[in-house]
């Protein structure tokens, strides 16, 4: 077989060859080109078509379904919103938060490159119905059923079929930009509060006097290919609750991460988690577990290694969180790895001169405490006062 589609591709070559040298001969085309067919925006009155019933549930209605497990919504629900993030910058990636009067949420639309076919600003209408209603961390999220794997965390998997997208998310008219909602601590507080129907979370807002406490949060898996959850602390590596660790940039890239390993910042770093704490990763999986335990086994060759080595060899970029205080509040500043401004750094002001800044973003509750991410480049989203 693959012998036939080498001989097919040589007769190809061939015939592209000689189409080439005809063609390179050929009048310059100087007409009009067909104009390409208009992207189709729906209006309401055209979603009886497909089932909409007439009138949207809000988003503060529709969290309200959620009762701490993944919910498959099988009622004919519709909901409406308008974009408020994008992906353009890498830090919000394969989804889409859309808004309403009474809420936000996180519509798992798994492509990338969304920011070309969705606009800021233009409304989406959703239909719910077989779509599952889930959480991560505690943030409401729209979704597929969760997929059944070792390493996943999610309640919700990315709706990434471009035909079931068709079926559930409808383009709506174009419209301005939402801006950002001006909150307060009170407001910070009253939603974490709230917990999961909290009215703030998965919305556009500017978070103003911001103090950085010179702290940050990332968990690293030294090998992301094994299982990694909370309940494999063999597996998990936190930086937390002393200092930056030597980070002063807003993420990690590949490089970065491998860097701060190899110039030993993260040396006295513990594997572990929860109350589980091995040591420092500068150990190895054999000098905590069992010579006979499965667990050490699943590390295979890497058992003998250092952490810091297995983490190295398995790197990928990092998100980092940057804990920020407003008032006597907690917001977390999130940004991944894989954002074009990964590798920037904090203002030297913010960071080690005490300057407060109005931070804007999307606002999602993280674990019971209030996480932004940021929907632009820091030199938009993070003003020094």
């Amino acid at each position: 077989m693959k012998k036939i589609y080498i001989a097919l591709a040589l007769v190809l070559a061939v015939l592209t060859s000689c189409r080439s040298l005809v063609e390179e001969w050929q009048p310059v085309f100087t007409g009009k080109y067909g104009n390409p067919e208009q992207e189709k925006l729906y209006q309401e009155a055209d979603l009886k078509a497909y089932g909409f019933p007439g009138t949207f549930t809000t988003i503060k209605d529709l969290k309200s379904l959620y009762a701490n497990k993944p919910l498959v919504i099988d009622n004919n629900i519709w909901v409406k919103g308008q974009i408020i993030s994008s992906d353009v910058t890498g830090n919000i990636y394969r989804e889409i938060y859309i808004q309403d009067e009474t809420g936000g949420i996180d519509l798992k639309l798994g492509k990338s490159s969304l920011y070309s076919e969705y606009r800021l600003g233009q409304w989406l209408y959703v239909r719910c119905t077989n779509l599952v209603l889930g959480a991560y961390n505690g943030m409401p999220q729209l979704g597929l059923e969760a997929d059944n794997t070792p390493t996943n965390d999610y309640e919700t998997s990315y709706i990434d079929v471009q035909t079931i997208i068709d079926q559930h998310v409808f383009k709506g008219p174009l419209a301005e930009p939402l801006k950002p909602l001006v909150v307060t601590e009170q407001d910070i507080k009253d939603a974490i509060s709230g917990g999961f129907t909290g009215e703030l979370w998965g919305k556009l807002v500017t978070v103003p006097g911001l103090l950085y406490k010179q702290e940050i949060f990332a968990l690293f898996y030294p090998n992301p290919n094994m299982p990694h959850k909370s309940g494999n602390p063999e597996n998990r590596v936190f930086l937390s609750d002393n200092g930056t660790w030597g980070i002063t940039t807003w993420a990690l890239t590949k490089a970065r991460y491998i860097d701060n390993i190899r110039r030993g910042l993260w040396d006295s770093a513990e594997v572990g988690s929860g109350a589980t704490r091995y040591g420092a990763i500068t150990k190895t999986p054999a000098d905590f577990l069992p010579e006979d335990s499965q667990v050490l086994h699943s590390f295979g060759p890497d058992a003998y290694s250092p952490y810091k080595d297995i983490m190295a060899s398995y790197a990928t970029a990092n998100y980092v969180s940057h804990y920020f205080l407003m008032g006597k509040t907690d917001v977390q500043v999130r940004s991944s790895g894989y954002s074009k401004f990964a590798d920037e750094e904090l203002d030297e002001r913010i960071r080690t001169g005490g300057a407060a800044c109005d931070i804007t973003g999307i606002l999602s509750i993280y674990s019971g405490s209030a996480q932004l991410s940021l929907v632009d480049e820091p030199a938009v989203s993070v003003v020094v006062k």
